[in-house]
């Protein structure tokens, strides 16, 4: 059904609401259907990460344990081959980083 089918039907609401109905839902949809990209990180950036898990006294097993899906899963996106929010979540919250994206920044600021 479209707006103006609407904005045309008998409603309890008068068409001023109907239309900031409308205008409200255009804008949460915008706001909602913008994808949040998580930073790439190349194999050596993830065999780093690793290292740093391996020295805060975590595995990939722990991380996925915490997450509820396979150590190959865990693997994967560290070494960069894919993506997973509650996976990335999970591993810079170990590292004490706020987010993923936050800790490949940093990575990569040191690494230069």
């Amino acid at each position: 059904m479209n707006e103006m089918s609407l904005l045309e039907k008998k409603s309890p609401l008068t068409r001023e609401e109907m239309e900031r109905l409308i205008a409200s839902a255009r804008k949460y949809k915008e706001q909602n259907s913008q994808r949040r990209f998580s930073k790439k990180i190349t194999p050596q950036q993830g065999l780093y990460i690793k290292y740093r898990l391996k020295c805060a006294g975590t595995s990939s097993a722990d991380i996925a344990f915490e997450v509820g899906c396979t150590p190959v899963s865990v693997s994967n996106v560290l070494s960069g081959k894919s993506h997973s929010q509650r996976i990335e979540r999970a591993v810079a919250a170990r590292l004490g980083y706020p987010s993923w994206n936050d800790m490949v920044t940093e990575l990569r600021r040191s690494a230069a």
